[in-house]
């Protein structure tokens, strides 16, 4: 049952304006609660549930506004998890959403332990790091907390192990365990809860211990060796459910029914962590890469299974320390990718198809023997190949290579040693490309640094070679290197970043400038930008999640910042890098334990659309509409001057759309009229019109 919920869920907001979802390993697991039918799951990756029918990651997405959980409970009154930090979340009736109801003890900044919250009635017991909280489960509100038991101070001596026995509560730290009897029915009334004599000392025997050599399931030991690693059992808990038994570990999901064991541990919905850089597909969908040298796609809905880019190489602790953003993709699909110190590799369809490397006869720069160094790389800006800046220890180095692999080198013509990310895009007075590559004093992020813009001839006019630039270098943001950059081609500006500022150069000009106002915008460690079709800017942070900023009247130094974090739907406030998919509308986001996605009308770009070089043409679904099963009727592909009138069979008008009703290309209509009634079931008639065309057709609504 609840998959089927969980889809219908999917389908109602696969059409609204906006839509977060979250991708991530459910691992590791650190707290387990039973039900009838399976187990629930506190992970580092979301809520996860689990059972012979359903698999399903909860996460801020589905409204828990944190992705590390610590604990989870199954009580009368709900399924409730704890997260990380102690934000309280309890799931609805419905399995299909989370709601926050306690936020208190997350300003503490003091984390749960792992699986240490317990409940008994309307009480619900978590352990800090230095204390013991007590909540109301009636109201989910805090009833207090305690910072010794006995004579240790939890603050100095945590508590390591809690066990709610009838009416007794035990602790155990590493300086000794304790008991106290609850009056778990009137908990608030307790007045002496607070005082640490009422504890008593006892034998750590007596808590509970697990068997850690044996796993044994109604009195069989099992030996398969998914149980066991280097002699011990990995299984922490163990779950009889119906007629099996869940056997789980922090890393281990098995279930031991009719005489076998089935290991479930693997997750194959998405399989990536240690994310670093992403970058979205032309043609829709996005490509990940993970420090450990993997690389993901998502080009449908659902990831690929994950390849390994290079021989097993990755980029590790470079990835994220030198903010590298070498991932570029081609219109025609083919990308190219950088290894640390290995060169290059280009793919087709995630097929490898070149390595370009220093063991190779060829030009690349070696930043010391045999090891080639590039922090970005860029796509040519008229589509010919790819572009990429390599550290040297003369002057770094810029790199043409076409999508067949051939290599060319225009060697020393930066101004410094080290290279940063790099942007390209043509000057259409002459065909020149246009190169800004962020230069260093060193490899770091943050520092010291400037813009070089390099003028080059197109490769075309030299017999495919990249040669003779004319170099002209600026300052940066206060002295410090860029470490992101991102063209916007229709307002001829490009939006560059430092780790702690924003700034952008008009292409008729040649200094970098700080917007005037950015209204909402706290102080930041940016990651990454991106600029969507409407001129709007977006940008990453290192633990405040994402910005939208919008300009005011079209000006570049007058801002306003929309804030996206856990508590919208991010994954992890933390945003390592983000990229926006212009063909569907999608902004994705990297995360070290995931990635979010965000759907929103106005990230397509339209300009095509109901025109000539349409590559789609204007398109209505669902057909037939059933507005009791889907919230909207859909008319995608239209432009964004354009207005969208529907008319019943008898020529009455019902609703008219245009202005932002119609940003993104796409109409979505409730059935309902301009007065706000639904409209009776049978025929009905739409007509786009925009300056220059008319696009017409029917659908029919059924109830």
């Amino acid at each position: 049952m609840l998959n089927i919920l969980v889809l219908f869920v999917c389908l109602q907001s696969a059409v609204a304006a906006e839509k977060w979802q979250n991708f991530s390993v459910p691992f590791s697991i650190r707290d387990v609660a039973a039900t009838e039918d399976g187990v629930w799951l506190a992970t580092d990756g979301g809520v996860r549930y689990k059972s012979s029918t359903d698999d399903v990651v909860y996460t801020p997405a589905n409204g828990l506004e944190a992705s590390t959980f610590y604990g989870i409970v199954n009580t009368a009154r709900g399924v409730f998890a704890v997260s990380e930090y102690g934000l309280i979340a309890r799931m609805s009736d419905d399995f299909t959403r989370w709601t926050v109801l306690n936020r208190s003890f997350p300003a503490g900044n003091v984390r749960v332990v792992p699986g240490l919250v317990e409940f008994s009635g309307d009480n619900l017991v978590i352990a800090f790091e230095s204390k013991i909280a007590f909540v109301d489960l009636k109201t989910v509100t805090s009833i207090l907390s305690i910072e010794r038991v006995g004579d240790i101070a939890l603050g100095v001596y945590g508590p390591e192990k809690m066990e709610i026995r009838g009416d007794s509560l035990f602790v155990s730290t590493s300086r000794g365990s304790f008991v106290r009897r609850m009056d778990w029915d009137h908990l608030k009334d307790d007045m002496h809860l607070v005082d640490p004599e009422t504890w008593t000392r006892v034998n750590p025997s007596e808590l509970g211990s697990r068997d850690s050599l044996h796993v044994v399931v109604h009195g069989k030991t099992l030996k398969d060796s998914v149980l066991y690693s280097d002699g011990k059992s990995k299984v922490l808990w163990q779950f009889d459910v119906k007629d099996q038994t869940y056997l789980i570990g922090h890393e281990l999901i098995a279930r031991y029914g009719n005489g076998k064991l089935e290991d479930l541990t693997k997750y194959k919905l998405f399989q990536l962590s240690g994310l670093y850089e992403l970058q979205a597909i032309p043609e829709g969908g996005v490509i990940v890469a993970s420090e450990d040298g993997f690389l993901a796609t998502n080009m449908g809905g659902f990831w690929h299974e994950p390849m390994v880019a290079f021989l097993g190489f990755g980029n590790h602790n470079e990835a994220y320390a030198y903010r590298m953003k070498t991932m570029s993709i081609l219109p025609e699909g083919k990308m190219i990718y950088h290894v640390w110190g290995m060169g290059f590799q280009l793919y087709w369809s995630m097929e490898h198809l070149y390595n370009i490397s220093p063991f190779n006869d060829n030009c690349l720069d070696e930043l010391v023997e045999s090891f080639t160094v590039a922090v970005g790389t860029t796509v040519a800006p008229d589509g010919s190949g790819f572009l990429a800046a390599t550290s040297a220890n003369g002057k770094y180095s810029v790199d043409f290579i076409t999508p067949d692999g051939e290599l060319s080198c225009a060697t020393g013509v930066g101004s410094s040693s080290f290279a940063g990310p790099l942007a390209a895009r043509v000057d259409p007075s002459n065909s020149d490309w246009i190169v800004y590559v962020s230069n260093r004093n060193s490899l770091g992020a943050f520092a010291e640094g400037g813009l070089d813009i390099l003028r080059f001839p197109p490769p075309s006019r030299n017999g495919g070679r990249l040669m003779n630039p004319e170099l002209k270098s600026i300052d940066g943001l206060d002295g410090s290197t860029l470490i992101d950059m991102a063209i916007d081609e229709k307002n001829e500006v490009m939006w560059v970043i430092s780790s702690t500022d924003i700034g952008y150069m008009e292409f008729d000009r040649d200094s970098i400038r700080k917007p005037v106002s950015m209204n909402g915008l706290l102080g930041a460690e940016y990651t990454s930008i991106d600029v969507d079709p409407l001129g709007n800017i977006w940008v990453g942070t290192t633990t405040q999640g994402v910005y939208r900023l919008d300009r005011r009247k079209g000006s570049l130094d007058t801002l306003t910042a929309t804030h996206y974090t856990m508590m919208d739907g991010l994954l992890n406030n933390a945003v390592l890098d983000l990229s926006i998919d212009k063909k569907y509308g999608v902004i994705w986001m990297a995360h070290e334990n995931g990635v979010s996605s965000l759907d929103r009308n106005d990230l397509r770009e339209t300009r095509t659309f109901m025109t000539d070089s349409a590559d789609t043409e204007v398109q209505v679904y669902p057909v037939p509409f059933r507005p009791h099963e889907f919230p909207h009727l859909v008319i995608d592909n239209i432009s964004s001057a354009s207005r969208v009138d529907i008319y019943n069979r008898g020529g009455a008008l019902m609703r008219s759309f245009s202005g932002s009703d119609v940003a993104g290309g796409r109409v979505e209509w409730d059935a309902l009229t301009k007065e706000g009634r639904l409209v009776a079931p049978g025929v009905y008639y739409y007509v786009v019109r925009t300056p220059s065309k008319i696009k017409k057709g029917k659908f029919i609504v059924i109830h």
